[in-house]
């Protein structure tokens, strides 16, 4: 495998990451003196200084590393409020951005190593509360910079072009010409079925003039008769048209599917981008916790979307560092343990179907439950008596700023990393998926669309209208004829390869009504869970370029996109991974017993959070306590809830898309029979004019995020409802 310095085009990419991360570090800073919620504006920035840290990791830029770390431990401390936001302190940071950014590989006068050494030190002096000074970036290199800023500009592009024979086109342009295609397909079938309607008319009319021509009467006027003999010529000639328009259609969806295959092709890029470096952040992570980790590399020449691939990135090298620094144990753990010295971390990647599946897996000592547990409960986010284990304490993982870390370093401790990780793959529409074997390691697998230019999607259809559904969230599709479906307490489920399979309805989650008798089911997966969704019936595969639905209808509940088919009607992307994130059903085994009935009516709680962590979180806490949880995952979606039946209290986050928790206090207290259902403002949002606008919006309580207390989450909504 080539290195760095023999790979322009890798090193063009990962520099071109690292300026763009350092470009958003440095507008966050330009905007957090005179920013309402600077908390907020602060953890984007961390996440910048996060990925910065991790690409000069694989690029091996030592100082580089040092600084980003540094202004890491400053921003912490800004969003811990252990500092306040000064502006001595931002000069510090756009300084130490300024000089990242003047180290990168190519450049022809970049900074020496002992300013960067300064900057660190200064970061240092900040952190620990002393006088802060700001090192004077030298004067040659200074003027060096500003006289070749055209130069650096050109290479940057010249790292791009690593073959003569090869020319630069902007991603942007390459999916423009998907959308123009896929424009193209959508007229072209249009074309198909006027063909097809016109061909059987032709002939249908042809055999009818026929017919009449062959039973006229002897003797009949020879200017009829010859008027019939032209109308049926005239009809063969239409006839021959309409076959040769067919032809052309035909020919023309060829030509088409050609030119979108060469635009996809364009947009793909090698695995190989992304793995190349990870040797080097191995290297560097096993050395700085003093372990010996072979890394394995497989199926590097396998092929994602530029879009796809860059957006999971950031993941890739978050699974890695920690399968070195938390998944491999010390070399004398392990001889002890009678395993090899050296761990193993593998990292590979396969093509699936309309997927590409890769794999982060070590070989060490897996996920101890317990000690998990515990750090859940010594964090607030599991209840001191939780007994959770399996799926959904690995959930726990994944939750926003929690880490099982005992102290800080360079690559633990910081709470960044595996929700990053979800949230990353879950926004490509993708999955992840973890295992976990202790004493033998842990995988977790990321399933990927090839391409988020067309995906392929089967076709559901639910009373008169079609949806469709993402083939790469879809375990199978089974037909309801001669599936084995039974009643377990009181609801039905599928028995699927040994395990009962909760069967729900799709049409009634979508709010659709079919009025048939559902005939097929697809099922889904959400980690380790199972649900099948009953629609009427399958109308098989089929590739679909998938538009976004705009501004005007925002994001509606359980749709992420739409296509429009060759006949005009609309076809609508359900969401699965938000669909069964609602349903959240436990996968019963088939031999278990009917439930315990609940004694006495739980109170009802909607908790409406675009935060899917958050909203786990706050979920689980509930219904801990013995609440009913109901989620939604926006505001609009809260609003939607609000022609149910109303609940006994909502707790709501305040920014979220399309309609803020302010909006949506005011819409319930529109609503007949949601007037009086207490409201619980919980943001991030705390200063008093925050306040005061939830509380003159309608709300009954308003806690904060940065104080969160999951006893007083529980109180406040016990006080509220009385029970």
């Amino acid at each position: 495998m080539a290195g760095w310095a023999d790979d322009p085009e890798l090193l063009a990419t990962f520099r071109a990451e690292v300026e763009e991360r350092v470009a958003s570090l440095s507008a966050g800073l330009l905007q957090l003196e005179t920013h309402p919620s600077p908390r907020q504006v602060v953890t984007g920035m961390f996440r910048d200084a996060h990925t910065v840290k991790g690409s000069a990791r694989m690029l091996g830029l030592t100082g580089v590393l040092q600084v980003a770390h540094r202004c890491e431990d400053l921003l912490g401390a800004l969003r811990d409020e252990r500092l306040p936001v000064r502006r001595d302190l931002i000069d510090l940071l756009l300084a130490a951005c300024d000089g990242i950014g003047s180290a990168l590989p190519g450049l022809d006068h970049p900074v020496p190593e002992e300013h960067l050494q300064a900057l660190a030190d200064a970061l240092d002096q900040a952190i620990a509360g002393d006088v802060v000074v700001v090192p004077v970036r030298p004067d040659a290199v200074v003027e060096a910079a500003a006289a070749s800023e055209a130069e650096d500009h050109a290479l940057v592009d010249h790292l791009g072009q690593t073959r003569a024979d090869s020319v630069r086109v902007a991603t942007g342009k390459v999916y423009d010409l998907l959308d123009v295609v896929g424009e193209a397909e959508l007229d072209a079938r249009r074309v198909e079925r006027a063909s097809n309607s016109l061909d059987a008319l032709t002939a249908e009319h042809s055999r009818w003039l026929r017919t009449l021509r062959d039973s006229l009467p002897d003797g009949v006027d020879a200017d009829h008769a010859l008027a019939l003999s032209r109308l049926v010529a005239v009809g063969d000639r239409l006839t021959t048209a309409a076959r040769d328009l067919r032809e052309l259609v035909d020919d023309a969806h060829g030509r088409l599917a050609l030119v979108r295959d060469g635009a996809m092709g364009l947009a793909m890029v090698p695995v190989r981008r992304v793995v190349a470096g990870l040797p080097r952040v191995v290297r560097d992570v096993a050395a700085a916790t003093g372990k010996d980790v072979l890394l394995v590399l497989a199926g590097e020449d396998v092929e994602l979307d530029k879009q796809v691939l860059d957006g999971v990135s950031d993941a890739l090298k978050h699974l890695v560092v920690n399968a070195v620094d938390h998944g491999c144990e010390d070399p004398d753990d392990r001889v002890a343990l009678g395993k090899p010295a050296q761990a193993t971390v593998t990292v590979s990647a396969r093509a699936a179907g309309g997927t590409v599946v890769l794999e982060v897996a070590d070989d060490g000592a897996g996920i101890d439950e317990a000690a998990l547990r515990l750090a859940a409960i010594e964090r607030g986010v599991l209840a001191p008596e939780s007994t959770l284990s399996g799926h959904d304490l690995l959930q726990v993982l994944f939750l926003p700023a929690f880490s099982t870390a005992t102290e800080v370093t360079e690559t633990s401790g910081r709470g960044v990393g595996l929700d990053v990780v979800r949230s990353s793959v879950e926004s490509l529409g993708g999955a992840v998926d973890l295992r976990t074997d202790p004493g033998h390691g842990t995988t977790f697998t990321l399933t990927l669309p090839v391409t988020l230019g067309v995906l392929r999607c089967l076709i559901a259809r639910i009373g008169d209208e079609r949806y469709a559904l993402p083939v790469p969230g879809i375990v199978e599709s089974i037909s309801l004829k001669d599936a084995e479906v039974h009643a377990l307490a009181g609801s039905p489920v599928v028995v699927r390869h040994g395990i009962t399979v909760p069967l729900l309805d799709l049409g009634a989650a979508l709010g659709v009504t079919s009025g048939r008798e559902a005939r097929a089911a697809v099922v889904v997966r959400h980690g380790d869970r199972q649900v099948a969704w009953a629609v009427d019936r399958l109308d098989g595969e089929r590739e679909l370029v998938v538009k976004d639905l705009g501004t005007f209808l925002g994001r509606p509940p359980l749709v992420s996109g739409a296509t429009i088919d060759g006949d005009g009607s609309v076809i609508c992307l359900v969401d699965l991974r938000e669909l069964v994130g609602d349903a959240r059903p436990a996968v019963v085994p088939a031999t278990e017993s009917k439930p315990e009935a609940p004694v006495g009516k739980r109170a009802r709680v909607l908790v409406v959070e675009d935060s899917v962590g958050v909203r786990e979180l706050e979920r689980v806490i509930l219904e801990g306590a013995g609440y009913e949880v109901i989620t939604a995952v926006d505001g609009l979606d809260g609003a939607a809830r609000l022609k149910d039946t109303p609940a006994d209290v909502v707790v709501s986050d305040v920014e979220m898309p399309g309609m803020d928790g302010f909006n949506l206090t005011r819409t319930i207290r529109r609503t007949r029979g949601w007037e009086q259902v207490p409201v619980i403002i919980m943001t991030s949002r705390g200063s008093e004019d925050d306040q005061r606008a939830g509380l003159e919006a309608g709300a009954s309580a308003y806690l904060l995020k940065t104080e969160f207390d999951q006893n007083q989450l529980v109180e406040t909504v016990r006080r509220l409802v009385g029970r």
